[in-house]
């Protein structure tokens, strides 16, 4: 890694691990400065969201249009229910194989939608975070530079936090030592709400993981569900491949 990058990397790494290490002084006196209405509106998300405030907070609103977004960012609020019935009404009008293609591509398309309209937008991180973050090399850098893997897997745990865990969608935590890297999911809604199978069946949340790699690298990455819930595994985990 460069001199320069890797200054930025360590910088910014530290500045993340403090935080997460310090919960009072985030909820005590960053929480309240990233939530007052002026200076707010003038922070990005991802730097309010280490500061402490949640999704729910930094969601916007604006009931004339029928619209809710989170850093400019549309939004679409539903509950899980919505899963089970786009695997059954699916199922029942293209198969259970096609359905589950489908279902993939949605969560492929929609997740690489959002995440790159996230830093793209320039509302979400700082100009100096995304080209960190947002790069062709980044996979092969994460696995090769034990620095850049655990800067990578903070960003992404903040990212996760504000788009699946306050989502609703359930907890996401990266390994990116591992290779191919994985990711573990706990509480999948697919899982949840299918309930027992002899076949993994989270194929929306394959999908949406791979979209979040292919956002991020510019490269197209496939997922593949290697444990599920529903098949009796503690968590869902997912393999990231080119």
């Amino acid at each position: 890694m460069e001199k320069k990058k890797e200054l930025k990397v360590k910088l910014l790494l530290g500045v993340f691990e403090f935080l997460e290490k310090h919960p009072l002084l985030v909820k005590i006196f960053l929480r309240p400065i990233a939530n007052a209405p002026i200076i707010s509106k003038k922070m990005m998300v991802m730097i309010r969201a280490y500061m402490g405030s949640t999704a729910f907070e930094i969601h916007d609103v604006d009931l004339s249009k029928g619209r809710i977004g989170i850093g400019g960012v549309e939004e679409i609020m539903f509950g899980s229910k919505i899963v089970e019935l786009l695997h059954t009404t699916l199922a029942d009008r293209l198969g259970t194989e096609e359905k589950n293609k489908t279902l993939y591509d949605i969560g492929y398309n929609l997740c690489k939608w959002e995440v790159s309209q996230a830093l793209e937008g320039g509302k979400w991180a700082p100009k100096l975070l995304v080209p960190l973050i947002a790069n062709s090399e980044i996979m092969d850098e994460v696995r090769k530079d034990e620095l850049m893997g655990r800067f990578f897997e903070k960003v992404l745990s903040i990212m996760s936090r504000l788009i699946t865990n306050e989502g609703g969608w359930g907890h996401l935590e990266f390994d990116v030592s591992s290779f191919p890297v994985k990711v573990k999911l706990s509480n999948s809604q697919e899982a949840n709400w299918l309930g027992e199978s002899d076949e993994s069946v989270c194929h929306l949340y394959a999908g949406i993981v791979a979209g979040y790699a292919s956002a991020i690298s510019g490269k197209v990455f496939h997922a593949k569900e290697i444990a599920c819930k529903a098949m009796g595994d503690p968590k869902c985990i997912f393999e990231i491949i080119e």
